[in-house]
């Protein structure tokens, strides 16, 4: 996955959304000193962390992908492919397919091939430095069997050309997975544990007043494609203190809300924020995170024309 719910937010439904400014997808640069350097570093883990929290739903999306192809994948396309976390969760579950992991970050996909090669599939994953805006399909091959666009589609600045690509590098039969947040996002308990009565109703009001996070809803645009049947699929993202991966990513998250939200939030209201961190990073707080997540199956159907 390319993104964390503090990437794509934007509390719209929009049929076409645009790229958002922070984009991890758009940032191009390697792994350096300084701010810059932090960022990435945080960013990777806080993908990372969600990768491990958001198993059961990653299994229930390459389920339900499984169950719509008429036979095992042998090329996949992993469209935005982040830190490798779909990847390596593609190359588990195919073992016979040889995915092609496509992202504009040259960082991500340095960390990428490190962990493919710590999880013995490196023999089975090719990296590609390329943006989906540009002319992905010419770098992989043609008639795909599987493609997948975790939390990545919505950064694109032209959905439904993307969506085209897509469907033309597919074979017939072949299908394309789509993974979005549906802005569903919830902590409890609501004071994120400083007895600041209502905090997590404004830090989530204020972040979607900011856009996040970007929700998108692609039935409608992926039958205007071509794409035959399309089925839709609801699951809940979830991470909890209570644990310390979970602590982490809340930590993390909050992290970057914080950043956000510096001009937005009274001082009263950061400084418990603040409050809230130092507890998640101390293992001393039992906060609960939730967030929707959809997850979209389209065939290219047996007959459809190039």
């Amino acid at each position: 996955m390319t993104q964390t719910p503090l990437d794509a937010q934007d509390s719209r439904h929009e049929q076409h959304p645009q790229r958002p400014h922070h984009a991890p997808h758009a940032h191009r640069d390697r792994p350096g000193h300084g701010p810059a350097a932090e960022h990435s570093e945080a960013l990777a883990e806080l993908l990372d962390l969600d990768g491990v929290l958001g198993a059961p739903v990653l299994s229930a999306a390459l389920e339900n992908a499984a169950d719509a192809l008429s036979q095992p994948p042998l090329t996949i396309v992993d469209l935005g492919a982040g830190t490798g976390t779909g990847t390596l969760a593609l190359a588990t579950r195919f073992p016979d397919a040889t995915i092609h992991s496509l992202d504009a970050s040259a960082d991500m996909l340095d960390r990428l091939t490190a962990a493919a090669s710590a999880a013995g599939v490196a023999d089975r994953v090719m990296t590609h430095f390329v943006d989906l805006d540009g002319d992905w399909p010419a770098v992989v091959p043609r008639s795909i069997d599987l493609a997948w666009a975790a939390l990545s589609l919505h950064h694109v600045t032209d959905p439904s050309r993307v969506l085209r690509q897509a469907f033309d590098a597919l074979r017939p039969g072949g299908e394309l997975i789509v993974l979005e947040f549906t802005g569903a996002t919830a902590y409890a308990p609501d004071d994120l544990g400083t007895e600041r009565e209502g905090l997590a109703q404004r830090v989530v009001h204020e972040l979607a007043a900011q856009g996040y996070p970007v929700t998108a809803e692609w039935t409608a645009a992926l039958t205007e494609t071509g794409f035959a049947p399309v089925s839709r699929h609801t699951s809940t993202f979830s991470a909890s203190a209570t644990t310390p991966t979970g602590a982490r990513y809340l930590e993390l998250q909050l992290l970057r809300s914080r950043s956000l939200l510096a001009d937005h939030l009274s001082a009263d209201d950061l400084a418990a924020l603040d409050s809230a961190i130092n507890a998640l990073a101390h293992g001393a707080s039992e906060l609960d995170y939730t967030s929707g997540r959809a997850v979209w199956v389209a065939v290219r159907p047996n007959g459809a024309a190039r």
